[in-house]
């Protein structure tokens, strides 16, 4: 009976691949815009109503289902008890890419993220089986089906098993343009040879669609948007793990909606047995357990499975009696694919390609790279800038490197036919030391800092560490605000130090270049810690004032005093300026000479005064307009001598 419904389908697929191959821009393809217009913007996957669309505008597809369905159920019904088939099938795959902007035009890499995620996902051996919860652990299945690159084209050429197409089109829906490359976007490969998926730029908020089994030859495969494709590379969170692929292959391998799409009812089927009754999609990342009307009672319905639509951080499992199902489908009408060649080698002028298993590591750590190359080449030659070895004549090396930084990988294969060769900029990210967050201390925020050309005192900028790793450096930062403009100090010497010494004198000719208002500028200052290829900026910032000490000093006498002397200041108590005379004896020769303002609290707020002075009677003035009134001190001293004096501020 299973063959005569087997053959029943076959009959029926044929009848129905004839009557939809269709090319963009005939009456077919135009016809399904009717189709466009039911896509909702919170869609995450097109597959239900497109097969309602092709079973719409051609009854035989609906007849086709029907036996498809029967088929599988007297499967199910013959071998539902075997779990396992024992035999895997591996499918070859062609990504065909088709980008409008460079962003679109998703590397090689990222795609091969992606049938990795196909083959852990279809094979259980994801890493996240462990987040199942345990009533449904027991029904998680191993599908027995995992997925390969192409490596000969339909003309048994080699390939790597990826094309691609630049397009004018800026956007694509579900209207299947992007399957024809006379609409913008590549023709499919062979369906009974491979399995076809196009990745390109979805409107509409689509993530992807799928075809069923026993569609137009010419459309089938799975359509997903290059932003959720895959796992690295150019992505949009939460749809950043490559489970949408995995979605829509489910489809095409003969899986429901795990929710049987009945619009929120309870008489809809995914006509799998083992996937608990549930009214409608989830979204997001529930907490386990959930509960519906379909499934009133625990454990509740099963979120994380893939033919839901939760976000691919929470999805992990397909169940046995899914595994079950698409087996079936594997039986029948994607059998031909199970005896595929397209996925082994054949000789000719080779194709470069390769990958490494990890693109970031940490320095010192090794990565592996493997040859990938289509073509079967017979000779190697990798250069890894950077890298030791910096050479390699094997076919999968593995390589260190010992400074964080980008570096480039080149390879260059052979054989009788020919050559190619590939380079990767920037391709390995060898990563610094880790960094925690930290934050500057010191001087606080609003603290006015009094510089003067011929101060050579130091204001120290400090700040926690980042890391206890001495390869972690720091780099300081202030500038003017309400400017774009940084100006940099490094760090004194070792990778540990937290602090920046800068010479007020240096501070006064930065005041200058950044420009004052009066004798003053306001400025940011934050710090950022570098561990040779990331950086981290402190977690705040601080706002400091360098006040420009205007000194001003003048010689008021030519008589030489006899003494040193600091006399009272005038006037006082004075608002906001005030002067200061003092006296240098003659027996003092280019003596060093320094005036200080302190305030109550021992503060230095000013320094008037800090040269090398010969004799002589001298008046400088302070101005204290920026200061807050109260009482301040000043205080001279030069060699031995040293006076300090009150005076009072008053506004």
């Amino acid at each position: 009976m299973l063959k005569n419904i087997l053959l029943s389908i076959i009959l029926i697929a044929s009848v129905v691949s004839s009557a939809f191959i269709f090319k963009a821009g005939d009456s077919g393809a135009n016809s399904n815009e009717s189709y466009v217009q039911m896509s909702l913007n919170q869609e995450k996957c097109g597959t239900t109503e497109y097969m309602e669309w092709l079973k719409k505008n051609d009854n035989s597809y609906a007849k086709f289902l029907e036996e498809l369905e029967k088929f599988t159920q007297q499967y199910i019904k013959e071998h539902g008890s075997e779990i396992k088939r024992g035999t895997v099938v591996t499918i070859p795959t062609v990504v065909h890419v088709v980008w409008n902007t460079s962003t679109q035009n998703i590397s090689d890499d990222q795609i091969y993220s992606q049938i990795d995620v196909l083959s852990e996902d279809f094979r259980r051996w994801n890493l996240d089986t462990a987040n199942t919860p345990a009533p449904f652990k027991p029904l998680g299945a191993d599908a027995e089906v995992q997925f390969v690159l192409a490596k000969r084209d339909p003309n048994n050429n080699p390939s790597i098993g990826i094309t691609r197409t630049q397009t004018t089109v800026s956007s694509f829906g579900t209207n299947n343009a992007v399957k024809f490359t006379a609409s913008g976007g590549h023709d499919a490969w062979d369906r009974d040879k491979y399995l076809n998926v196009w990745t390109c730029n979805l409107s509409s908020g689509l993530l992807g669609y799928a075809q069923f089994p026993g569609g137009p030859a010419a459309t089938d495969g799975v359509v997903v948007g290059y932003n959720y494709f895959g796992r690295i590379g150019t992505l949009s969170p939460p749809f950043n793990k490559g489970r949408t692929a995995t979605h829509e292959v489910g489809h095409w391998l003969w899986l429901y909606h795990i929710w049987g799409d009945d619009n929120g009812a309870c008489f809809g089927t995914d006509q799998v047995e083992d996937t608990p009754n549930q009214g409608s999609e989830f979204y997001g990342c529930p907490s386990f357990p959930q509960l519906d009307a379909c499934t009133p009672n625990s454990p509740g319905v099963m979120f994380m499975n893939y033919m839901d639509y939760t976000d691919d951080g929470c999805m992990n499992i397909f169940t046995m009696g899914q595994s079950v199902r698409m087996q079936s489908a594997l039986t029948g009408p994607r059998l031909p694919i199970t005896t595929s060649t397209g996925g082994d080698p054949v000789s000719g002028t080779p194709i470069c390609a390769f990958r490494a298993d990890s693109l970031s590591i940490l320095y010192g750590q090794p990565v592996h790279f493997y040859d990938l190359s289509a073509g079967i080449p017979t000779g190697w030659q990798w250069t890894f800038t950077g890298g030791n070895p910096p050479s390699s004549t094997q076919q999968n090396p593995t390589v260190s490197y010992s400074t964080p930084g980008l570096y480039t990988v080149k390879l260059r294969v052979s054989n009788s036919s020919g050559n190619d060769s590939l380079t990767k900029v920037n391709y390995i990210r060898v990563r610094g030391a880790a960094m925690s967050p930290f934050n500057i201390v010191s001087p606080p925020s609003f603290t006015r800092v009094t510089v003067s050309a011929t101060d050579t005192s130091k204001v120290h900028f400090i700040w926690t560490k980042s890391s206890a790793n001495p390869s972690v450096t720091y780099k300081m930062k202030i500038r003017k605000i309400a400017t774009q403009t940084d100006y940099l100090f490094t760090s004194n010497s070792s990778g540990l130090d937290s602090v920046v010494s800068i010479r007020k004198s240096t501070l006064d000719s930065l005041a200058e270049v950044m420009g004052t208002t009066g004798d003053s500028v306001r400025c940011t200052w934050r710090t950022w810690a570098y561990n040779g290829i990331d950086s981290l900026q402190s977690a705040n910032s601080f706002i400091v004032t360098l006040v420009r000490s205007t000194i001003g000093i003048q010689i008021i006498s030519t008589e030489v005093p006899g003494q040193f002397a600091l006399y009272n200041n005038y006037p006082n108590p004075f608002n906001p300026v005030t002067k200061i005379k003092f006296d240098i004896p003659g027996n003092i020769n280019n003596e060093s000479v320094k005036l200080v303002v302190y305030d109550i609290l021992g503060r230095e707020a000013a320094i008037l005064v800090n040269q090398n002075l010969k004799a002589g009677r001298y008046e400088t003035d302070w101005d204290a307009a920026d200061y807050p009134s109260g009482i301040y001190f000043y205080s001279i001293s030069a060699g031995d001598f040293k006076q300090t004096r009150k005076m009072v501020l008053i506004k």
